[in-house]
């Protein structure tokens, strides 16, 4: 009966031990880092300036958006030299575009695999020239009331740009090249047009596939870094570094990668936000919070993040960029 208590009493005291390690551990904020030690923050603009949409609602097969829009405060379409430069000029300090193979081995700016739901083609954007592209309206498909009305029509004829056209019309500027394709030919053309780019400006380039194609790329263009972890890294790299309160150290290869943790997930990181960070950066790592309302950017603007990242940087892009 007395080894019964006693190791009763044990089991007691090894969870309470545990349940302080971990409260203490969650409690303990750590104390903000000094002026001169605060990151460099960027601004990160997904897709531009762009019509923002329903994310629950879209269909699963096909991915389509533009059938599911908010209804329209601007007259930007994502991935176009129009929603590129409003996003700059709205504080973004890199904008992501999507990029996709042609049939005629080009690369141009669109997010869907198909042309149906944005525009008035039909088929594969691999399987369209990029004059076929041009011609069609990229602004067919856009609804905010279940087909009632499609205010974009008309106002998207010839506004699909090119990779090259875009890295052209911004040169001083950094983008997050999403190569949508995932494939070795389509990478093959990005290497083939990446050499008509000064070193000067791909350094300004960061790149977002599969982490093979994203070895090959860095391997021609060392320069040309990977900026967020792929989710397979996320799984296999930060999530035991995570759990196990920073124990477990992230591998040195990872050096310079960058975690991106919507807000609403902080309260749950221990010792958030200064010890956390701390330890992130400690770990050569960078972390990016995923802000969209103007709340959100004023309530998180001061912390000391290496970035944000926004699907709506025309109303975060004036706090943030803003920030001491």
């Amino acid at each position: 009966m007395q080894r019964r208590l006693t190791w009763r009493r044990a089991l007691v005291l090894s969870f309470g031990l545990l349940a302080l390690l971990v409260a203490v551990q969650f409690l303990w904020r750590g104390q903000p880092p000094t002026q001169d030690q605060r990151p460099t923050t960027l601004v990160l603009a997904h897709r531009g300036v762009h019509l923002n949409y329903h994310k629950g609602r879209y269909d699963l097969k096909t991915g389509c958006e533009a059938q599911h829009i908010f209804p329209p405060s601007h007259a930007f379409l994502e991935n176009t030299l129009q929603a590129i430069a409003a996003a700059f000029d709205a504080g973004a300090d890199v904008v992501e575009i999507d990029i996709r193979k042609t049939a005629d081995n080009d690369l141009v700016l669109f997010h869907d695999f198909a042309l149906e739901c944005r525009t008035n083609g039909t088929g594969l954007v691999a399987e369209r020239t990029v004059a076929e592209l041009k011609a069609l309206d990229i602004g067919f498909g856009y609804t905010a009331d279940a087909g009632q009305s499609f205010p974009f029509r008309g106002r998207g004829v010839g506004k699909l740009p090119t990779l090259r056209e875009a890295l052209q019309a911004f040169p001083e500027r950094s983008f997050l090249l999403d190569h949508k394709d995932w494939d070795q030919a389509s990478l093959q053309i990005l290497i083939e047009q990446l050499a008509d780019v000064p070193t000067e400006q791909r350094s300004r380039l960061w790149f977002w596939s599969s982490a093979a194609l994203q070895g090959r790329l860095q391997s021609r263009y060392p320069e040309i870094k990977p900026l967020f972890f792929t989710r397979r890294e996320v799984k296999d790299v930060f999530a035991p570094f995570f759990a196990s309160f920073g124990l477990i150290a992230i591998p040195d290869a990872y050096r310079g990668r960058t975690m991106a943790i919507p807000v609403e997930y902080v309260p749950y990181l221990w010792g958030w936000p200064y010890r956390f960070l701390n330890a992130v950066h400690a770990q050569g790592i960078h972390l990016f919070l995923m802000v969209d309302s103007a709340d959100e950017a004023q309530q998180y603007a001061s912390l000391p993040v290496d970035g944000f990242i926004t699907d709506y940087i025309e109303r975060t892009g004036p706090i943030l960029s803003a920030r001491p």
